[in-house]
């Protein structure tokens, strides 16, 4: 997945989205419709709003590009400080696997 797609997919999800349920996004042990429902039970979403974010958060960690759209997360203007300290915190985390 080159950075343009990258960009894209984030997009998709959106980045407080991607930081705030990044753990159930990266979980192997969760199925797809398991995390939609998640983000259907506590957010506005609609079912298949759920659907496609899960496919794209999960498109960007399986292409192993995590690491890079937290870092663009962490540098994001127009996202309040603590979602983007959050993506920092989890891009530290994940470089320590």
């Amino acid at each position: 997945m080159n950075d343009q797609r990258l960009e894209r997919n984030l997009q998709s999800v959106g980045m407080t989205c991607f930081v705030r349920y990044f753990h159930e996004f990266a979980s192997r042990s969760l199925p797809n419709d398991a995390v939609a429902g998640i983000l259907l039970e506590r957010e506005r979403y609609t079912e298949h709003s759920c659907r496609s974010r899960v496919s794209h958060a999960r498109s960007i960690i399986n292409a192993g590009r995590a690491q890079r759209a937290l870092g663009m997360i962490a540098v994001a203007d127009r996202l309040c400080l603590g979602v983007r300290k959050q993506a920092e915190a989890l891009a530290k985390e994940i470089s320590g696997r």
